[in-house]
């Protein structure tokens, strides 16, 4: 066995851990419930002047705002589109936790909210979308997922 061969056989290996799942329905539930959110925010801070990331992340006081702002609003992008769409979802819920686990620091060390009051979600959004990321995490995309159908599609080659 050549050294390529190993290697390739180790990232198939990789690649089918990361997109199997098992024929679960109830995990379109949390995909969405974890996703549109995500989405939603991650598009907002995009398309939204009043909701500027740079703004939340030196509020914050965290470290690099101008680098870690559109890294954060991409992840959040990326975490919920794959979410939803159940295509790589477990890779989702890796981006999804720690980005939620920033988002419930921020509400707990920000005073006053730099875009406004208003804007302020409410802290259990967070929390909400952090959980149902790690159940993703756990469980996988489930049946009604892309994952679902390319493990389908591999089972039967």
């Amino acid at each position: 066995m050549s050294m390529r061969t190993a290697l390739a056989g180790i990232g198939g290996l990789t690649q089918g851990r990361l997109r199997v799942t098992g024929p679960y329905r109830h995990t379109l539930l949390p995909r969405i419930i974890a996703g549109v959110p995500l989405l939603g925010l991650g598009l907002a801070h995009v398309f939204v002047p009043e909701a500027s990331m740079r703004m939340l992340v030196e509020a914050a006081g965290l470290p690099f705002a101008a680098l870690l702002s559109p890294f954060a609003v991409a992840i959040e992008i990326v975490a919920g589109l794959s979410l939803l769409l159940g295509l790589w979802a477990r890779i989702g819920g890796v981006l999804a936790v720690p980005a939620m686990l920033g988002a419930v620091y921020s509400h707990l060390i920000i005073d006053v909210w730099p875009n406004g009051a208003e804007n302020e979600p409410p802290l259990a959004l967070p929390i909400i979308v952090m959980v149902c990321a790690a159940y993703v995490l756990w469980r996988g995309a489930g049946r009604w997922s892309l994952d679902w159908r390319h493990g389908s599609r591999a089972a039967m080659k």
